[in-house]
């Protein structure tokens, strides 16, 4: 995703300097686990560029805090790709924020954190699970939909605004030509990134067959077996449909693949759209305004409650190197991740300055940014699908490079039909 600025809040520099003086947990409250790990440095690897500043910034409250020397860096560079370089060259880091993929693609060099406390807290729920092990911690709970800005609606149609009254493909696009006709001349804006397109848009196909990993990996492995004609399935034609209407109200239309990620932001945030598919890792708008929201996709196909139904689950995770760190660097990564668990200070970054909902169910503290407190509540009400996260590395660039081709208008359905079952009866 695309770096946006946002500043961090004082309050962790307040509730850090509240924990200092009472001493730092590396485990649950009330253990008596003092850090005994000042002085020791390691490395952290984020990859969310929204992201950046909060980390930045909480590298120097937490060695203030513990003595540990945490030292951040970012990369938007493929996680498998950029890992695999560091990897050959014998120069990991000691933490690294990966996509869940990348778990069991580097297994055999990271840490089992079966024993971490955290592990019956939401660890062993949202973790990444190989072989009755668990080796990764799950930084937070994202979703992926349609974004709307209600204010930007609100002030057209003069009524507020219930997504669940457009949660049908004909709703939806009657709400569209209401806007239209109300001066917003093209209420969508949609991304060209292949991460986007392919990963997010397009991996909808496989998050929506049954709610669960083993129907979403059931399907997919019919694609690799190439037991699918998508050209007469009907969730793959119903979300075809779906990316059609948001390509005919799309604010880049004339030249789609020349949208910025940036600008898109800025329509969005400006209301000169009202809808942007994207996640809840959008965060640049609330400085703009605070009545936006996320949605499901409206669709055709409605089985498994798709169009009532948020896609969410825990994407990046973090785990660590247990081949070039020392014992005691592994001892003071796993003491951060205790930290950021079940100290108040670590609650207090993941929820209020990055705007995150956590996996784990000890945190009580609610969210505070708009996006992220729809998603709280979808996933309160029971009201979530699974995200299937086990794509292969090169999903994105591959499948993204067909819909790139499909939205510009150098591809028609079947002829992406058939690409994307190339794709995956190449797989192995």
């Amino acid at each position: 995703m695309k770096r946006t600025k946002r500043l961090v809040s004082i309050g962790l520099t307040a509730v850090m300097a509240a924990t200092l003086a009472a001493g730092c947990s590396g485990g649950k409250e009330g253990q008596d686990s003092e850090n005994d790990n000042g002085g020791v440095t390691i490395t952290l690897l984020n990859t969310k560029s929204e992201l950046v500043d909060q980390f930045d910034a909480l590298a120097d409250e937490y060695k203030e805090l513990t003595g540990v020397n945490i030292e951040v860096q970012f990369t938007s560079d493929v996680v498998s790709t950029h890992l695999s370089e560091r990897y050959a060259s014998g120069s990991p880091y000691t933490i690294m924020m990966v996509d869940r993929t990348d778990v069991y693609a580097f297994q055999d060099y990271l840490l089992d954190l079966s024993d971490e406390d955290w592990i019956a807290d939401g660890g062993a729920e949202y973790g990444v699970n190989i072989d009755g092990k668990t080796y990764s911690f799950p930084l937070l709970v994202e979703a992926v939909g349609l974004l709307y800005n209600a204010q930007a609606i609100e002030d057209i149609t003069g009524e507020e605004f219930n997504w669940t009254d457009y949660n049908t493909p004909e709703k939806f696009e009657g709400l569209l030509e209401e806007l239209k006709a109300g001066g917003m001349e093209s209420p969508v804006a949609v991304n060209q990134d292949d991460w986007s397109l392919a990963n997010h848009f397009f991996g909808q196909l496989y998050d929506q067959q049954g709610n669960s990993e083993e129907s979403s990996q059931a399907y997919v492995d019919s694609l690799k077996n190439g037991e699918v004609d998508l050209t007469g399935d009907a969730r793959f034609n119903s979300l075809m449909d779906s990316f059609d209407t948001l390509l005919e109200y799309n604010i880049n239309s004339a030249d789609p693949l020349a949208a910025d990620y940036d600008m898109n932001n800025e329509y969005f945030a400006s209301g000169e759209v009202a809808f942007w598919f994207n996640g809840s890792w959008v965060t640049d708008v609330y400085s703009q305004t605070d009545k936006i929201g996320i949605m499901p996709l409206p669709q055709s196909d409605a089985d498994g409650e798709a169009n009532d139904r948020l896609i969410a689950g825990a994407s990046k995770t973090f785990v660590i190197d247990k081949e070039y760190s020392t014992e005691e660097q592994q001892q003071a990564a796993k003491d951060f991740l205790n930290w950021l668990v079940y100290d108040e200070a670590g609650q207090s970054f993941m929820v209020d300055d990055c705007g995150i909902v956590p996996a784990f169910t000890n945190i009580t503290k609610e969210v505070s940014t708009p996006i992220s407190i729809a998603v709280q509540q979808f996933i309160q009400d029971g009201m979530t699908s699974y995200w299937y996260q086990a794509i292969p590395g090169d999903h994105g660039t591959e499948v993204g490079a067909l819909l790139q081709k499909y939205m510009s208008g150098n591809m028609d359905r079947e002829e992406f039909a058939s690409a994307v079952e190339d794709y995956w009866t190449a797989q192995e």
